[in-house]
């Protein structure tokens, strides 16, 4: 996968290996691994995912 993929939305497809992997699914994590070592693009999308989702971690922590 690339940010070139044609006709889909890399960004989704990105998001959906962050979530898979971020559940135990070592095939999404490879291919998101592999992925985002090859193209800086899809790196600064994980990475902003990354944030977002320790962001969102922290505010649910906060409320309990």
């Amino acid at each position: 996968m690339t940010t070139e993929t044609p006709g889909g939305d890399w960004v989704e497809q990105l998001v959906e290996l962050h979530v898979l992997a971020e559940n135990g699914d070592a095939d999404a994590a490879r291919a998101a691994a592999e992925w985002v070592e090859d193209d800086p693009a899809a790196r600064a999308v994980w990475a902003s995912v990354d944030e977002d989702v320790a962001q969102l971690r922290h505010a649910a922590a906060a409320e309990k």
